[in-house]
């Protein structure tokens, strides 16, 4: 299976107002075969029941390519040991590296999903495609499932915090819980990972969690799952999410009208300024898009702003463009913002982009 690493996470945003947001439940992910059989420990291709769901990719802040996946284990019995293969390629399908990883849960459940998360060695601009395969799983003993996730609100802002609770419900005390949670887009594909550690649960006991993790832009449905060293928990879905930012600002640009990048700008010469606007809630909502434009010593020297309405459901994506002319040479940095027609801010700043202009 190969795919098109994707932009790097959009940037996430500042708070002001709450609203609600009621998830729906995760559907079953859509998987690909697996790759011939080639890898350790992997059985004739008959016999193979264990397939690899659709992948993401993206480029994270340190310049890493990061995979994000699942498998599906369509034997009746649990398996452990899987291993995934990742081939980070160049767009001449030149492998720069492969790299193996295993499933976050040591144990699969029959007829059951495992996330996995595998990133490259190296931040290598060349990588823009990878190809993930299956590289290895033996089968296990059944872990039971006594342990019990409950879900608390899932608060979304410049970044994502679910407090929860874990009840034991075994006969022996859970140890080394890890608690997931999975953060899927429209495609049912998982886009993000947040986890946390909980020790130790005494038979019968329950213990608090806390998970904070940067969200995506991208996600649409959340689940959570847990595994100790000795139990399982099924998943569960996370349908309580409150929006404290409910648009994120990405892919801000300064391009000529026309859509050519700038390496400078001529004065006089007109330019667009534009972001992509991601919406986290399903009711509609009108905004403003603010552009303002700063010398490097503070002075703003030009503000604008286009409007437009967020119809909620799949209408959760915008392009807004601001045009500027530019009158004086200098050096300036562009902020860009959405608020509700009140005046009341619904993101942080997006990313700041810097401009030398010249005569």
């Amino acid at each position: 299976m190969k795919l098109v690493i994707l932009s790097s996470l959009l940037i996430i945003l500042l708070l002001s107002t709450d609203a609600a947001w009621a998830a729906v439940g995760t559907a079953q992910q859509p998987c690909q075969p697996a790759a011939a059989p080639g890898g350790e420990n992997l059985p004739s291709s008959s016999t193979v029941k264990v397939l690899v769901c659709s992948s993401y990719s993206y480029k994270a802040q340190d310049g890493t390519t990061v995979v994000l996946g699942e498998i599906q284990n369509n034997n009746d019995f649990p398996i452990t040991a899987v291993k995934v293969g990742v081939s980070f390629e160049d767009a001449n399908n030149n492998v720069l590296e492969y790299k193996t990883g295993a499933t976050l849960l040591q144990v699969v459940p029959p007829n059951s999903m495992a996330p996995f998360s595998i990133s490259s060695t190296k931040a290598d601009p060349s990588i823009t495609q990878i190809a993930v395969n299956l590289a290895g799983f033996t089968s296990a003993s059944a872990r039971d499932a006594v342990l019990t996730v409950s879900p608390g609100p899932l608060q979304v802002s410049d970044s994502m915090t679910l407090q929860g609770t874990v009840k034991n419900g075994g006969a022996y005390a859970a140890t080394n819980v890890r608690i997931y949670l999975l953060s899927y887009d429209a495609f049912q594909r998982v886009v993000s990972i947040g986890t946390t550690t909980v020790q130790n649960i005494a038979a019968g006991g329950i213990a608090n969690f806390t998970i904070t993790s940067l969200p995506s832009s991208r996600a649409k449905t959340f689940q959570l799952v847990a595994e100790s060293d000795n139990y399982q928990s099924s998943p569960v879905n996370v349908s309580n999410i409150v929006a404290s930012l409910p648009v994120l600002i990405g892919n801000t640009s300064v391009t000529s009208p026309g859509g050519s990048s700038y390496s400078s700008i001529p004065v006089y010469a007109p330019v667009t300024i534009s972001s992509t606007l991601n919406y986290l809630l399903d009711n509609p909502q009108s905004y403003v898009y603010y552009v303002q434009i700063k010398k490097f010593g503070g002075e703003v020297a030009f503000i604008g702003n286009s409007t437009g309405v967020f119809l909620g459901g799949t209408d959760q994506q915008h392009t807004e463009s601001v045009p500027w002319t530019p009158d004086t040479p200098g050096s300036y940095y562009v902020e860009t913002y959405v608020w509700d027609p009140n005046g009341i801010p619904m993101s942080s700043a997006g990313t700041r982009i810097n401009i030398v202009l010249v005569k």
